[in-house]
């Protein structure tokens, strides 16, 4: 996944690989660059070509992808063990056998508290690739693209129709891979991303209780930068119900979480309190805890520990700096502390980290 998703240098400049890569350094086993909105740069299989298919787990990622967003569609099949999945704030159980479609610019992870893996397979497409091609399919998928729209579609391996999909995209993610052999199957592969897609936004409907102020993304709404342009993430809603129903958040809501998360990245080598973290949102400690809860699935300090935790992953395999100095450069008041809550997360020392990972 190479394609940019953000064009503001100082937010590029804020970019973090998987939790915090300086300048330089060796680029580390987990392949997610998060910006300090938290969208994220996707890594696509070929330079040029903005699609993206490939088998993965859940242990790669320390069994929790960190939450983000893009411009692109996305597909998951769950071929082994289960993941909780979270789309703008909505929680799900995904198991074997079974996946989702999370439509554009809607913020997503997969974790799993219990630290067991799961084995998947991931399918992502730029709306650009097929929008481009026509300006009244543009607008056609702009308009399944908005925030009145729905964030995901759950896919069940017993039901003929999505069976379908599912094996399609563990299809695609194969022909993915063929296309570094043969250029040619570029055409398989484009092929099979379009009836990704088309079977998808086939079936976005209108959220029940939207409400239309927030725009339907389509061509006369807010922007086409639903395809091109630089517009945060879309449709963020609160908890959702037993019956499947959403509510919209307020705008600000989603901006004052992102300014918190900006201010965590930006302040980790810092003593951070749950004031400050507040403080930078403008709002109170229950509405911080409230917003993190519900975008994040954390409490704001244990999204500040992960960070911090993920943050010294990636300074001990790339880089040279000592323990201490990362403990130091990640916020932690001692090496001892650092330690210590590295091997309650990681399940080892810093150092066994270093090791096993630079084997």
């Amino acid at each position: 996944m190479t394609g940019d998703v953000h064009d503001d240098d100082a937010v590029r400049d804020d970019a973090v690989r998987g939790g915090g890569v300086p300048a330089g350094a060796v680029p580390p086993s987990n392949p997610l660059t998060i910006f300090s909105d938290l969208s994220e740069r996707p890594q696509y299989n070929l330079p040029g070509l903005p699609l993206y298919g490939r088998r993965d787990n859940l242990r790669r990622f320390g069994y929790r992808i960190v939450c983000h967003w893009h411009r692109d569609f996305e597909f998951i099949h769950v071929v082994a063990g289960e993941t909780m999945l979270v789309v703008n704030g909505e929680t799900r159980r995904m198991r074997a056998g079974e996946g989702v479609f999370i439509n554009s610019r809607r913020l997503h992870y997969l974790f799993s508290d219990e630290r067991r893996d799961c084995r998947f397979v991931t399918a992502m497409v730029d709306p650009v690739f097929f929008g481009g091609l026509w300006p009244n399919l543009a607008n056609a998928m702009l308009d399944r693209m908005g925030d009145g729209m729905v964030d995901y579609v759950m896919l069940d391996a017993d039901e003929p129709a999505d069976r379908e999909l599912l094996f399609g995209i563990d299809g695609f993610a194969r022909t993915m891979d063929e296309c570094a052999r043969d250029g040619l199957r570029a055409l398989d592969a484009a092929s099979q991303a379009a009836a990704l897609c088309s079977w998808a936004l086939e079936r976005v409907t209108r959220k029940p209780l939207a409400d239309d102020s927030t725009g339907s993304g389509g061509a006369g709404s807010d922007d086409m930068s639903g395809f091109g342009g630089v517009a945060g993430p879309r449709g963020v809603t609160g908890k959702s119900n037993p019956g499947g129903r959403c509510t919209v958040s307020r705008p600000d809501s989603l901006h004052a979480f992102l300014v918190m998360v900006a201010f965590i990245r930006s302040n980790v080598a810092s003593k951070i309190t749950l004031d400050d973290i507040a403080h930078a949102g403008l709002v109170g400690r229950r509405a911080c805890c409230e917003l993190f809860r519900r975008h994040a699935g954390r409490t704001p300090n244990d999204y500040l520990t992960d960070y911090r935790i993920g943050r010294s992953r990636e300074l001990l395999v790339g880089s040279d700096m000592t323990v201490g100095e990362i403990a130091v450069a990640c916020g932690f008041s001692s090496s001892a502390y650092f330690g210590y809550v590295f091997r309650r997360r990681m399940g080892c020392s810093p150092g066994e980290y270093r090791a096993r990972e630079r084997a």
